[in-house]
């Protein structure tokens, strides 16, 4: 069976997110195996209106602005596209249930789509209670509108599984497929790569304890820099590495410089390839106030790290504590403060890490997974649909 989707989502390359990284790693193994891809996101500083990434054809449409303008341009302007190239695409898969689902519900009604509805994040902030407690007005429409034309839902944590069932999706429509990693190129690094990766990218010879992601509330980096400014001895020559963007940059840099952490945490900026800095480092951690799936965390699990995150979402389907990894309580500052020594003197752990990450969150049989999903979605639509990938 031919299959040809068209992602829609609010951000993607060179955006680095969760959900942007997850959609160009699934993108790329998708056209592997011979299933046709294209994007449709919004515009990106310096990025193009059009290119290929990797291949894919990437579409950023509407414009910047207030969240109004921004919204209804990205809205006109990605219908324009969805009408235009209708031929290339049989599936819309939207990532989020904010203006992507709108967009993707829109196209629905084009003949013979289908659409499948992906949220991305759980809790208080995630998709769900973003569409239908923090939009009285419009959410309602919303999630009618995907309760009638959803064909299926993926729930990639058992979380937002949950939500999704709560927000009146039928179990029959909702398939559990987590977030997936390319392990061959998110691979422990040799002790000889990881000096050579330091040097490239000017990091230290020293003890590196590393975060990748957004500078956001979500992340807990306050939480963080509180614990790192408590550290023992034991991390006396260690460094915490944040690596990332976001809104809060200027807020943790100033908090790091009044807890007197100038020479032990290091900002590296934005990155498109989180590879080269989790091969490079000794430990992971994430600080999570609340997640989905995080893709950092499947990164640096399939790198062999020690890894310490919050018991929130899917990290604590990841990691089985004490075995694979440490699970702590969200904002508790003394817990992660004993975790961080703890990860550095636990290489064992990253090595269970990894075989989980292979067995189970591989990019293949991910991949392999959504083509299942599309088949029955292209061969049934809304009916018989099966979460276990059956039908």
């Amino acid at each position: 069976m031919t299959i040809s989707v068209a992602m829609v989502m609010h951000d993607f390359y060179p955006s680095v997110g969760g959900a942007q990284t997850h959609t160009l790693a699934l993108s790329r193994a998708l056209r592997e195996r011979g299933v046709d891809v294209m994007v449709v996101t919004r515009p990106y500083p310096g990025a193009a209106s059009y290119e290929e990434v990797e291949g894919i054809p990437t579409y950023r449409v509407g414009v910047s602005g207030g969240r109004a303008i921004a919204g209804w341009s990205y809205l006109i302007a990605g219908l324009a596209v969805l009408l235009r190239e209708r031929r290339r695409y049989q599936i819309l898969h939207c990532h989020q249930m904010i203006s992507p689902m709108t967009l993707a519900l829109m196209g629905r009604a084009l003949p013979g789509k289908r659409l499948v509805i992906n949220p991305h994040g759980r809790g208080p902030r995630g998709d769900v209670a973003k569409i239908t407690r923090l939009r009285p007005l419009t959410g309602k429409l919303r999630v009618a509108a995907a309760l009638l034309w959803g064909d299926a839902f993926v729930a990639i944590a058992r979380d937002i599984h949950h939500e999704l069932r709560t927000m009146g999706v039928p179990e029959g429509r909702i398939w559990d497929i987590p977030n997936g990693v390319d392990v061959e190129r998110f691979a422990p690094a040799t002790p000889a790569e990881r000096r050579e990766l330091r040097r490239n990218l000017h990091l230290p010879d020293a003890p590196l304890i590393m975060f990748v992601g957004r500078f956001t509330v979500a992340k807990g980096l306050d939480i963080l820099l509180n614990a790192w400014a408590q550290r023992d001895a034991a991390l006396a020559d260690a460094r915490l590495v944040l690596v990332g963007d976001g809104e809060l940059r200027e807020r943790l840099v100033q908090q790091a410089h009044s807890l007197g952490l100038d020479r032990s945490v290091i900002f590296t900026g934005s990155t498109t390839d989180t590879a080269l800095y989790l091969r490079a480092a000794d430990a992971f951690v994430l600080p999570s106030r609340t997640e989905g799936m995080p893709v950092a965390l499947l990164e640096a699990m399939a790198c062999g790290l020690p890894c310490i995150a919050t018991r929130v979402g899917g990290s604590a389907e990841l990691i089985d504590d004490g075995q694979n990894g440490r699970l702590i309580a969200p904002e508790d500052v003394g817990a992660l403060m004993r975790a961080l020594p703890e990860a550095l003197s636990m290489p064992s752990w990253g090595e269970r890490a990894r075989q989980r990450i292979v067995e189970r969150y591989a990019m293949d049989a991910v991949a392999q997974r959504y083509i299942g999903l599309y088949e029955a979605a292209l061969t049934h639509g809304r009916s018989l649909m099966a979460r276990d990938g059956t039908v």
